[in-house]
């Protein structure tokens, strides 16, 4: 069932791009150069993936046996889904504002590396691994973008834009572990259990991304009697946020880095 999800999630939302691809192959022969674009508002609502990974570490300290232990958890967010969408509005000539929402979602898991004293010798620790699975990483932004728009057709337009976002960020943190005693003379832990904190926090980040909207649908043969579809577009977007934030674990803060480059397509709509 995941590897399914994951399938449909990474090219599932390549449909509207694919569409996007054949209207330029459909167009490209007449397309005269109109550079001021001619509708005021977009709307879009898009779904795509997130590529890129993103890794970082906390270490814990504790008490056990009279010392001091510690473990160390290293968290690797690997790809998620992203349901985005949002609005633009042209102000004067090229130059626009939007505001977007975008929602990313991943499971992950984190390493555990633990030093965890012996009962009977001091300075003598023992060392074990292990994973914790099922950590959940949710990250809720909303983008304000100032835009500049070139409509190099009547159906093709080109954005591009930059500005600040606001993340709120939902995270899974390992809070602590638990080991099981390997015999007489406990020379040996094996790592058994965890306990996990989920923390949120909201921080300020920024955002930068291009958008490719493609309006061809109406010039296609079954759909050019529908005066509706010059209105209704196909999309694609790529943009990069950039956010960190510091996350609490018994008053201990973790430093972890937000956003990424993420790649979405999906529907527009033109007024």
């Amino acid at each position: 069932m995941r590897t399914r999800q994951a399938i449909f999630s990474r090219y599932g939302a390549l449909a509207p791009a694919l569409w996007l691809v054949a209207g330029f192959l459909v167009m490209a022969s007449d397309a005269p150069a109109q550079p001021a674009p001619t509708d005021r508002i977009v709307a879009r609502l898009d779904s795509g993936w997130r590529p890129a990974s993103r890794t970082f570490a906390a270490t814990r300290v504790f008490t056990a046996n009279l010392e001091q232990g510690q473990f160390e958890a290293d968290y690797e967010l690997r790809n998620g889904g992203v349901v985005d969408g949002g609005i633009s509005f042209l102000l004067w000539r090229n130059l626009g504002i939007g505001l977007d929402v975008s929602n990313f979602r991943t499971i992950h898991e984190a390493r555990i590396t633990s030093e965890l004293p012996h009962p009977f010798f001091f300075d003598l620790p023992r060392t074990t691994t292990g994973r914790a699975g099922g950590l959940e990483r949710q990250e809720l932004g909303i983008h304000i973008r100032a835009l500049w728009v070139s409509q190099l057709a009547d159906w093709l337009v080109i954005s591009v834009s930059a500005g600040p976002s606001i993340i709120s960020a939902k995270q899974d943190l390992v809070s602590s572990v638990q080991h099981i005693e390997v015999g007489f003379p406990f020379n040996e832990i094996v790592f058994a259990n965890h306990t996990v904190s989920s923390q949120s926090e909201t921080t300020t980040g920024l955002n930068g991304g291009v958008d490719i909207d493609s309006y061809f649908l109406h010039r296609l043969p079954f759909l050019r009697n529908f005066s509706v579809m010059e209105h209704i577009g196909v999309g694609l977007l790529a943009r990069y946020v950039r956010g960190v934030v510091e996350l609490q674990v018994d008053d201990e803060p973790i430093e972890v880095d937000l956003g990424g480059l993420q790649v979405t397509t999906g529907v527009r709509f033109r007024f």
